[in-house]
């Protein structure tokens, strides 16, 4: 049977402002080099990078009944993702998020629309049986559905389902529902400013060790520094790659998927697969929104062997 892994999320669309020049300045018009709207969303990237490296996804979130919510579901139909448990609202619009990018400095504007609405209505316990692997994507926006998380990951255990989180950060930096969680899950997905914040740790590697103790598997992304992870005690480190970074909108998702990828469809033993993990990450950065590189697993092998 094919190991169909659920993306679950939010749907928005990304409105990219690229070669700004300057940031944002209060009361005064700046320009930027390009303008582009593109599929955006955490679960969405991960979603497609999942698909265009050889996995199959399927995607369960909320849009909204309008044109950004056809064009996700556009977007995903030619990405190959199964819009299995995807629900529509006429309540609220689908989000947007304004990037305004500056070299490798990015700011986001978002408005969350149907992702605050969402609620997760489809995700019962007989839905999730048709995945082998369910990753969870930027919770703490989606304040509908977030209490309901810890229930869904005690039931995909219970069925043998392997599950992950992408936390993205809190702006509450109180980490709801976070410590129940990660009894459950089988893969924590953070970067190092989101680490540092739940463990109350001065630096990332320390952050790394604290969280080994509340989980099993905990993946720490730290940029363009690489990544750390702690697997069965054992400290692995992915050096970084020195590469020209055009953007870094969805390089932590493509990262989750190269990683889950990895695991799930290709077997690797847990040290290749952060390398390989790291290595989709940095090649997304060569390209602009979280879904242009379109990475297959033989690119991310030819990307690594160049930057050796």
């Amino acid at each position: 049977m094919e190991k169909k892994a659920l993306f679950v999320g939010d749907i928005n669309t990304d409105i990219m402002m690229g070669g700004l020049a300057s940031l944002p300045v209060p009361d005064r018009e700046i320009t930027c080099t390009s303008f582009d709207i593109v599929p955006g969303s955490s679960a969405f990237i991960a979603a497609s990078a999942f698909g265009s490296l050889g996995g199959a996804p399927a995607f369960a979130g909320l849009a909204g009944n309008d044109e950004n919510g056809e064009f996700m579901l556009a977007a995903m139909k030619a990405a190959g993702i199964s819009p299995d448990l995807v629900e529509k609202t006429q309540t609220v619009k689908t989000g947007v998020t304004v990037n305004l990018i500056q070299g490798s400095v990015r700011s986001q504007i978002t408005y969350p629309g149907a992702i605050a609405e969402y609620s997760g209505e489809l995700l019962t316990s007989e839905a999730i049986r048709a995945y082998a692997h369910i990753h969870f994507a930027g919770p703490y926006q989606q304040l509908k559905f977030k209490d309901k998380i810890t229930s869904l990951l005690e039931k995909a255990k219970e069925s043998g389902i392997t599950t992950s989180i992408d936390t993205q950060w809190d702006a509450s930096e109180k980490w709801q529902h976070l410590n129940a969680w990660m009894k459950s899950v089988d893969y924590l997905f953070v970067n190092s400013d989101e680490a540092v914040s739940i463990t109350g740790c001065s630096g990332a590697e320390e952050a790394c060790e604290k969280l080994a103790l509340m989980t099993a598997c905990p993946v720490v992304k730290l940029g363009k520094a690489g990544a750390i992870s702690i697997n069965s005690g054992r400290v692995i480190k992915a050096p970084p790659y020195s590469i020209q970074v055009k953007d870094t909108t969805g390089a932590g998702d493509n990262f989750d998927a190269g990683f889950l990828y990895a695991v799930l469809m290709k077997g690797m033993p847990f040290n290749e697969a952060l390398h390989f993990a790291n290595a989709a990450g940095a090649r997304s950065c060569l390209y602009t929104g979280g879904t242009a590189a379109k990475s297959t697993f033989r690119n991310i092998i030819d990307f690594m062997e160049a930057n050796k």
